[in-house]
């Protein structure tokens, strides 16, 4: 099995970060592999959303391969994660999932911050260290303080210390917490399937409206015209006629 694997079942996708030997620490190759999959996610008209999780018990994702840093810094240097990978996670305007199964450090924690919804396992710890190792947490940064209360972030990112799941669900950084492995999947799955069960122009919408004016005062956001025309679309009419007829809407996508 490949350090990220992809599988899709129906129309949700799994997408793993398997090298639980590192705790699943990202190199180069992966950060690719973890890109190349989003494209095929996000260009399959079938797929509609994507869980996010690790392989093991120990972490979700201990970060950016520090090892890789030494032993390569051209490949670090070349391929940062910041305005790669983050930025194709948000701009995949389809749902993403983060099941974080353990510890989520550095990048690892920018991962699950540039996911929608963020589930974790009771254990789990995440934080982002890198003011501890002269780095500069540029993601983390600037999405954090928008998330959660600007003055706690400013401590977790000041510091670089961890909080524990009970803090990151106290604080709004998790959503759920789940008693293992097992049943934090299931729950995403289950999320999963009710998403589905809505009408994919208008998830997609959504997403675009929430991501698009995060920064975009009131009044302003008010008049944009954000992603497609749901209004006009055979959706909308299937959606309100399934309704009246007390059925499952049939959705296209169009």
């Amino acid at each position: 099995m490949k350090t990220i694997h992809y599988e899709k079942k129906g129309e949700i996708a799994y997408l793993y970060i398997n090298k639980p030997e590192k705790r699943n620490a990202i190199d180069s190759i992966m950060s690719d592999l973890f890109l190349e999959y989003l494209e095929t996610f996000k260009t399959d008209s079938e797929a509609r959303v994507l869980i996010l999780t690790g392989k093991g018990d120990k972490a979700f994702c201990s970060g950016r391969d520090l090892k890789e840093a030494k032993e390569n810094p051209e490949a670090f240097k070349k391929k940062p994660l910041r305005g790669r990978l983050f930025n194709a996670m948000i701009e995949t305007y389809k749902p993403v999932i983060c099941a974080i199964n353990g510890v989520a450090v550095g990048a690892g924690c920018e991962i699950a911050l540039a996911s929608d919804i963020r589930l974790a396992t009771v254990d789990c710890k995440l934080g982002m260290p890198e003011a501890k190792r002269g780095m500069g947490a540029t993601f983390g940064a600037t999405i954090l303080p928008k998330l959660i209360s600007p003055s706690f972030a400013a401590k977790m990112l000041y510091t670089g210390k961890l909080v524990t799941a009970e803090e990151a669900l106290k604080i709004g950084l998790v959503d759920e917490l789940l008693e293992d492995q097992q049943q934090l999947l299931e729950r995403a799955t289950e999320l999963a399937l009710e998403i589905c069960e809505c009408a994919p122009l208008s998830v997609q919408r959504i997403k675009e409206m929430i991501w698009k004016t995060m920064d975009v005062p009131l009044f302003q956001a008010l008049q944009l015209d954000i992603g497609p025309n749901v209004y006009e679309s055979e959706d909308r009419i299937e959606g309100a006629q399934a309704f009246l007829e007390k059925r499952k809407p049939v959705w296209k996508g169009k």
